[in-house]
């Protein structure tokens, strides 16, 4: 078994001075740039089939604004949710959106008077963005949507029901012949809006092609967002993958190898004035021989590259001793 020492500091001194005396020259400076991500997921063609939209997220049903047997056009609002969920959230995210805006003036402030840097307002102004869109997205969200032209089949709830995420509301019958199912996980994918263009990938090997986001279909049980395409030139059955580049974002990148795992977490050893010591970051995706990181750094700071794993757990084994 072993055990933490209950000289635990003293050994943690010691380990900070031997990482110091024998760090490697080989570090870089984190880089503050513009990145566009991709996101990809899984697609099919879908026949003309009726298309069931749902909530997407708890809430009263206010208004219900079709019957079956209406034409409705492509997202075409048919109802709206509410209720103190809804009104909750909504304004936590406009909260969060006005300080962040704050954040941002005031950032811009500090560099007017030389007392801020280019990469601090770059992260303010990513921030405030990020804020927004999320703040949109959940305004869009309460917003019930048609994704497809067509007519409403039949209506599963009616106005002052109380809807959970996934519920049927209505069923539209499309006009048109066919579409594109597909489907996206990650926070990123619920601040898409109608209208952003894609590319439908078959899986045959036939060319690209061009597709429009109509609308959002629902929520799969696994957290799957499903979003509705349409496009010319689609053969019902077709299956492959949708990709499509969201906006730029300030993101800040490092070399992949100077990434640690252990036990579930990663970690970089930051080289500073208090000499060269681990520090736990939340990576993104790597993008080739980069790694961007969500949390944990800064623009500026360095990290050690040579070496970031013998060094890493050469200072965690000082922190143990051998049992009695």
């Amino acid at each position: 078994m072993i055990r933490r020492s209950r000289y635990a500091p003293l050994w943690l001194a010691l380990a900070a001075l031997a990482l110091t005396a024998q760090a490697p020259a080989g570090w870089v400076t984190v880089q503050a740039t513009q990145q566009s991500p991709l996101l990809s997921g899984f697609a099919s063609v879908q026949p003309g089939t009726p298309v069931t939209i749902t909530a997407l997220q708890a809430g009263i049903l206010a208004n219900l604004s079709v019957v079956p047997g209406e034409s409705v056009r492509p997202n075409q609002t048919i109802g709206q949710l509410g209720g103190p969920q809804i009104a909750a959230a909504l304004a936590t995210a406009q909260g969060v959106s006005n300080a962040s805006n704050a954040a941002l003036a005031a950032e811009r402030g500090k560099f007017a008077d030389h007392l801020s840097t280019n990469a601090a307002v770059a992260q303010a102004e990513a921030a405030a963005a990020s804020a927004r869109a999320q703040l949109a997205a959940l305004r869009a969200a309460a917003s019930l949507q048609s994704p497809v032209a067509g007519q409403v089949q039949s209506l599963a709830a009616g106005p002052g029901a109380a809807l959970q995420p996934g519920q049927a509301v209505a069923v539209v019958q499309p006009a048109a012949g066919t579409w594109v199912k597909a489907v996206f996980y990650g926070p990123q994918a619920a601040t898409l809006s109608p209208g952003t263009a894609a590319r439908f990938n078959p899986a045959d090997g036939q060319p690209a092609m061009p597709v429009t986001l109509r609308g959002v279909q629902g929520t799969q049980p696994d957290g799957g967002l499903v979003l509705a395409f349409s496009g010319a030139g689609l053969q019902p059955g077709e299956a492959g993958t949708l990709s499509l580049s969201l906006p730029p974002r300030q993101v800040l990148l490092v070399p992949s190898e100077a990434l640690v795992l252990d036990d579930g977490r990663w970690w970089v050893i930051l080289h500073d004035a208090q000499g060269d010591h681990a520090v736990q970051v939340v990576p993104g995706t790597a993008d080739g021989t980069q790694t961007p990181i969500l949390s944990g750094l800064k623009a500026g700071d360095q990290v050690i590259v040579q070496d970031a794993a013998l060094l890493y757990h050469r200072g965690i084994a000082a922190q143990y001793q051998p049992p009695d």
